[in-house]
């Protein structure tokens, strides 16, 4: 049966194996720590053990357990089997009250899915966002939409992932509107207001670029890469500043297409800060990635999203983020029609913004405490 640990403090399991789960529950980790009556465990699922270690490292955080590393899975399906046993078995050693997961991973599928084979409710942090298409993208969608079926908390981050969970039929009582916790790092590390001077972003000259995701791989990468060439020619005072994910199916198709070509730097993934330092100074910001959708309008960064979808339309309509189809030339003249138009403010951080003010982690956590306190006391 589920206990609370020594001192009568309830366990929370939670569990990461990505770098940017880690990023989006530091805040999450950080204020389980301040509550007496709860008690967080943090779990490495052995995913990308590499950069859950670094990472949690920037924030001054260590794993209580490391799951062994994820390795020679020769699909999803293998993997997901591989996480999921392993994780119900640091369930059954720790034995904590409730699991929480994070966003859209392997990890976060296996852990929901650990928590209910070993009779825990799942806490879902980042719950609702969706596409219209299962299939795209894949599998971070397939992953979403089952983690919602396991899970008894849905903390949603804005309005839209909390009407969508509505539509799916998830009983309105299980959702929580609290905003993105990406925002809550976000706002505690900046190292101060994003300084806004109303100038062109071509009055800048770095490029920001990111490319990752399963969608991009192998003959989309390189029409971004073509892009990428053609508007550095196009526009002689850029460089473009590219951290290589360390996948190796994009890494070697990266340097091989554009390693070597001035004004190109590929460089080694970067920390949380210097990376947001560095959109924050950009002209523009390349990126498939999902968390500086979200960031992105608070660092004032106009950003392109090199995808046929997004599950966060919130970020479209701020003005800063636009979809952008995977195509050479659609890449290259949208690029170049946003390094000619004035560069807007940042948005503040308040209860306008689309992925609220800073303050999920407090709003998720009250929520749970809430909960386990009440159930300790019938």
């Amino acid at each position: 049966m589920p206990r609370a640990r020594a001192g009568g403090r309830h366990a929370v399991l939670v569990v990461a194996g990505t770098r940017p789960e880690c990023i989006k529950l530091v805040p999450v980790i950080r204020e389980l720590g301040r509550r007496h009556a709860l008690c967080g465990i943090v779990l490495g699922s052995g995913q990308h053990p590499d950069a859950v270690r670094r990472t949690f490292g920037e924030f001054g955080i260590r794993a209580d357990h490391e799951l062994p590393p994820l390795i020679g899975a020769p699909n999803l399906r293998t993997a997901a089997w591989q996480l999921v046993t392993n994780l119900v078995e640091a369930i059954v050693e720790h034995r904590p009250e409730l699991v929480l997961v994070q966003g859209d991973t392997l990890t976060a599928y296996a852990g929901a899915r650990a928590g209910m084979r070993a009779g825990r409710a799942v806490a879902h942090v980042e719950a609702g966002l969706r596409t219209p298409n299962v299939a795209d993208p894949f599998p971070e969608e397939w992953f979403r939409r089952r983690i919602a079926g396991h899970a008894r908390w849905h903390f949603a981050p804005s309005a839209s992932a909390h009407a969508n969970l509505l539509a799916e039929g998830v009983p309105p009582e299980r959702i929580h509107a609290v905003g993105n916790t990406g925002i809550d790092t976000l706002r505690a590390h900046l190292p101060g207001d994003v300084p806004h001077d109303g100038s062109r972003p071509a009055a800048r000259t770095t490029v920001l670029v990111t490319l990752h995701r399963r969608e991009n791989w192998d003959g989309k990468a390189d029409i971004v890469c073509d892009a990428l060439i053609a508007l550095v020619e196009a526009r002689p005072e850029l460089r473009i500043l590219l951290p290589v994910h360390p996948n190796p199916r994009v890494a070697t198709r990266l340097k091989r297409r554009l390693g070597g070509r001035p004004r190109i730097a590929l460089v080694a993934p970067m920390d949380y800060r210097a990376f947001i330092a560095a959109a924050a100074a950009a002209a523009l910001v390349i990126s498939d990635s999902g968390g500086i959708q979200e960031e992105a309008p608070h660092l004032g960064a106009p950003l392109l999203v090199p995808r046929s979808c997004t599950e966060r339309p919130e970020a479209i309509g701020t003005g800063f983020v636009r979809l952008v189809p995977v195509d050479r030339e659609a890449i290259l003249r949208t690029a170049l029609d946003v390094l000619a138009a004035p560069r807007a403010a940042p948005l503040p951080f308040d209860g306008s913004a689309p992925y609220g003010d800073g303050s999920a982690a407090r709003r998720i956590v009250d929520t749970l405490e809430a909960a386990l306190v009440a159930r300790q006391a019938a």
